[in-house]
């Protein structure tokens, strides 16, 4: 043992001598050898303005743009405390401190705003834990109180991503008054977005017993008596999906996988075909509940934010700001996304009817008005982009009408803890005009209406206009799964079929992902 000792100590000794001379006998016999270093990559300019939500709930403006490079933001930005307090001035920010990018607009009066001490994203690790990985996302969302519980009620709206884009969005809401004839909700912002709201207002709509009263997708209200399923329905494939349909219970249609497996660009639709009998009424409503799945979700995430990167922030606050721009975005969305109410005609489909995009949390009612014919059945189909809808339940009635409704304005507005919530603020939000109130990630709000109490019985339906601002997250701003980030978002086909391959492969994850990153709320 001692003498394998110490030739294993004279090994240790003589080993860097002999590697040395290892070494020197090969590189006199070796070429020399170019070693590339790769380049840091360039910095990523945002030039448009850029608000950076913090980990810490703090904020900083950069008005001029900012780049980012080597771990930083950099610029010359301010930063605003909890409270929208000034903390002077910043040039430096590591991009692990970064919740997320807003494009800033600037806007000469937004009217009150929620603070951020209380239910802004300083809400503890577990909010920390959502940011990294949040997916959860679209718009604000609505709740009333059932015995203690919340309950969704809508969500509001949705896709409304700009400025330009602003909308008035009008929901059927189950919830009736408490005993004081008062009508609360709760709205939220459950989302790493930022929640600009315009307008709100309760429509109220006496009926008779029996009637079903339901917004078309202008808002406006329809009553209908002796709403019945669809007499059968198949969906692209022949699938019998009659009675998948045919009640309101949450087990809803999607596209087959088969369906889903064989959608290539050219041939990215689904839909469901049905026959209404002859009636001697010229007009029949179809009651449609429904919510989107998360393939428009993977566009909005993946195909047109984090493809882009950095200059997602720019296309947010300059292109979408251009009006030919926005147009053009808006144009494609409504010819290709949405459900198309179409009736045989002939040898073709002609589009009598449109359902928007409702976004994917809360399923929403809406009446279509389709044309029928006196002397023979009429045949119908909905078609729309492959296994982007979740349908609950399609109805109809050819007993409707338009019923009369009462506008009953905002009496409160209340955000829990918060000093924020200007007293005014019902009144900021009477009319739709240039003041709005701002919500940002984990911020509630209820409000109150007072309702006519008495008479008959009685629907509400809550309008809501504003749009939202995305946060661009950090894991985006490199682009998307490591491909140098592109110029701008192009829409059309090419678009949606990236979107569906995405969806195809990883809608699994998504939807097990995406409850799980809502924001929690307080």
């Amino acid at each position: 043992m001692r003498c394998l000792a110490r030739r294993f100590a004279l090994t240790l000794l003589l080993a860097p001598s002999a590697l040395l001379a290892a070494l020197a006998c090969s590189i006199g016999r070796t070429e020399p050898v170019e070693i590339a270093v790769r380049p840091a990559p360039p910095p990523q300019v945002i030039s448009t303005p850029v608000k950076a939500h913090l980990l810490d709930g703090t904020n900083v403006i950069f008005p001029a743009g900012a780049s980012i490079g080597e771990g930083a933001l950099t610029g010359t930005g301010s930063r605003f405390g909890l409270r929208n307090e000034p903390l002077g001035r910043v040039d430096r920010i590591p991009l692990d401190s970064v919740a997320g990018l807003e494009s800033f607009v600037r806007r000469t009066d937004t009217g009150a705003s929620v603070a951020a001490s209380t239910l802004g994203i300083v809400v503890g690790a577990a909010a920390v834990a959502v940011l990294a990985v949040a997916i959860f996302g679209s718009c604000p969302t609505v709740y009333a109180d059932s015995a203690g519980v919340p309950v969704l009620e809508a969500e509001a709206f949705s896709y409304s991503i700009a400025p330009l884009f602003e909308a008035r969005d009008v929901d059927r809401i189950r919830a009736q008054p408490g005993p004081d004839g008062v009508l609360r909700l709760e709205i939220r912002n459950e989302a790493a977005e930022t929640h600009l709201i315009n307008h709100l207002e309760l429509l109220e709509v006496a009926h008779a017993a029996g009637e079903r009263v339901t917004p078309d997708d202008r808002g406006l209200p329809w009553a209908a008596r002796n709403l019945r399923p669809l007499p059968g329905v198949q969906d692209r494939g022949g699938r019998d999906v009659r009675a998948i349909l045919s009640t309101d219970d949450g087990e809803a249609f999607a596209s087959s996988p088969e369906r889903l497996d064989a959608a290539t660009a050219g041939d990215l639709r689904d839909w469901v075909e049905f026959e209404l009998p002859s009636s001697p009424a010229d007009t029949a409503l179809l009651f449609i509940r429904a919510r989107n799945s998360l393939l428009t979700t993977v566009l909005l995430y993946d195909v047109m934010l984090a493809s882009q990167g950095a200059a997602a922030v720019d296309w947010v606050g300059r292109d979408l700001a251009d009006l030919g721009t926005a147009v053009e975005l808006g144009r494609w969305y409504a010819e290709t996304m949405g459900i198309r109410v179409e009736r045989r005609a002939g040898d073709r489909w002609e589009t009598v009817g449109w359902m928007r995009d409702v976004g994917p949390i809360a399923f929403e009612e809406v009446a279509v008005a389709v044309p029928l014919r006196r002397d023979a059945a009429t045949r119908f189909r909905l078609s729309f982009p492959v296994d982007n809808w979740r349908i609950d339940r399609i109805a109809w009635s050819a007993e409707v009408a338009r019923p009369a409704w009462t506008i009953v304005p905002l009496a409160r507005l209340s955000a829990p803890g918060s000093e924020g919530v200007e007293p005014d603020a019902p009144l900021l939000l009477g009319l739709p005009d240039q003041r709005y109130l701002e919500t940002r990630p984990g911020a509630s709000i209820t409000v109150e209406f007072e309702t006519t109490p008495g008479g008959s019985p009685r629907t509400y339906l809550l309008a809501m206009q504003g749009y939202y601002i995305e946060w661009i997250r950090p894991g985006w701003l490199s682009g998307l799964d490591g491909a140098p980030p592109r110029a701008g978002f192009s829409p059309g086909e090419g678009a949606l079929a990236e979107a569906v391959d995405r969806w195809r492969v990883g809608r699994r994850w998504w939807e097990q992902r995406f409850a799980a990153t809502q924001f929690p709320v307080r």
